[in-house]
C-alpha cells in the first residue's frame, strides 16, 4: 500500500518540475522574440502574456508527468488498482481545475501573442528589423538606419538576397505592422514581410520536434474553445485525453525491450495527437459542411480519443502483463 502515498508524490513532484521548465522555456523565448524592442518593452509584453504562457503551458505538463509515472509504474509495478487510479484521477484533477484556475489569472478576453489588449505593448517595428544592420527578409536584404513607430529612414534594400546585388536607397519610408505582414512602403515601392521577430529563429524548434509542437499548440487552442463552451465539454475532452494518454502507458509494458517500448509508447501519444488534429481539421471540417446540425459533431474528436484509449486501456487490462519484469 505504499503506492497510496508514493505514486501521488511522484505525479506531483514531476508535474511541478516540468510545468516550471516549460514555463520557463516559454517565458525565455518570448523574451528573445521581443528583445529587440527594449529591455522595458520587453519586459511589459512578457508580464501581460505569463498567465497566457501558464495556461499553454499546463497539459503539456500533465500529460508529460502522466507518461512519466506510467513508465515508473512499468519499471516497478505495485497495486494494479491504484496504478490505474491515482495518475487516471490526478491528472484529470491537475488538469481539469488548474485550467480554470490559470484562466481567472489572466484577463477575460486572453488572447495570443500580438494582439492589441489594456496593458500590453503593441509590437513595434523593431520586433522584425534591427536598425543599422543587414536584415535578411526572403529574397532581399534591407538597411535601415533609424527606425521610429511608423516611419524608417534611409532605406537601403538590396533584391536578389545579398548585398551585392543592385542596391536601391530611399530617404525615408513609412511602415506598418500588421498579424500578417509587415509592410514598408517607400517612394514607389512597396516591400512586405513575415512577422517574424528578429531574434525568433534562436528559438525555433527542431524541424523533428516541430510537428509535435504545432499538434500540441492545436490541442491548446481547441481546449480554449472547449472551454469557452460549456464545463461539461470542457470536463469530457480532459478525460479523453487523460483516458488516451493512460491508454498509451500499454506501450511501456508491451515488451521485454525497455528501448522498443518507449519508442512505441512515444509513436502511440504522436499517433494520438495527429488523430485528434485529423477529426478536428479534416472529418468534423467535411462534415459540418454536409449536416444541417453542425454543432452535433463538434465534439467527434474529443469522442474518438475517448473511443481509443478506451480500447487501449481494455487490451492493457486484459492481454498485457502487469508485471512482465518479474514474470520474465
Amino acid at each position: 500500500m505504499k503506492d497510496v502515498l508514493r505514486l501521488p508524490i511522484l505525479f506531483l513532484f514531476v508535474f511541478v518540475l516540468l510545468f516550471i521548465l516549460f514555463s520557463a522555456l516559454s517565458v525565455l523565448a518570448l523574451w528573445g522574440g521581443v528583445y529587440s524592442e527594449g529591455r522595458e518593452a520587453a519586459l511589459q509584453v512578457v508580464e501581460a502574456h505569463i498567465p497566457q504562457l501558464l495556461v499553454q503551458m499546463l497539459p503539456a505538463a500533465v500529460l508529460v508527468a502522466l507518461v512519466v509515472l506510467l513508465a515508473r509504474i512499468a519499471a516497478k509495478p505495485g497495486s494494479r488498482f491504484l496504478s490505474l487510479l491515482i495518475p487516471l484521477a490526478g491528472a484529470f484533477v491537475l488538469l481539469a481545475f488548474g485550467y480554470q484556475i490559470l484562466q481567472r489569472l489572466g484577463p477575460a478576453d486572453a488572447a495570443g501573442p500580438g494582439v492589441s489588449r489594456p496593458g500590453v505593448v503593441e509590437p513595434s517595428p523593431r520586433r522584425f528589423l534591427l536598425p543599422e544592420v543587414f536584415n535578411t527578409t526572403e529574397s532581399k536584404v534591407i538597411y535601415v538606419e533609424q527606425i521610429d513607430e511608423r516611419t524608417v529612414s534611409p532605406v537601403v534594400l538590396a533584391e536578389g538576397g545579398s548585398a551585392d546585388q543592385k542596391l536601391l536607397y530611399f530617404p525615408q519610408g513609412r511602415i506598418s505592422v500588421g498579424e500578417d505582414s509587415i509592410v514598408v512602403r517607400m517612394a514607389g515601392y512597396t516591400l512586405e514581410i513575415d512577422p517574424d521577430p528578429v531574434f525568433g529563429s534562436m528559438f525555433a524548434a527542431d524541424p523533428v520536434l516541430r510537428r509535435f509542437f504545432s499538434d500540441l499548440d492545436f490541442l491548446n487552442r481547441e481546449l480554449q474553445r472547449v472551454f469557452r463552451h460549456s464545463l461539461p465539454a470542457f470536463y469530457f475532452a480532459v478525460l479523453a485525453l487523460v483516458v488516451a494518454f493512460y491508454g498509451s502507458g500499454m506501450f511501456l509494458r508491451l515488451t521485454r525491450w525497455h528501448l522498443l517500448n518507449v519508442t512505441l509508447a512515444l509513436l502511440a501519444i504522436r499517433g494520438l495527437l495527429a488523430l485528434f488534429r485529423f477529426m478536428s481539421e479534416g472529418v468534423v471540417f467535411e462534415l459540418e459542411k454536409v449536416l444541417r446540425n453542425p454543432q452535433a459533431v463538434q465534439f467527434l474528436p474529443e469522442l474518438a480519443l475517448l473511443v481509443v484509449g478506451g480500447l487501449l486501456l481494455l487490451l492493457d487490462l486484459l492481454f498485457v502483463p502487469f508485471q512482465r519484469v518479474e514474470e520474465e
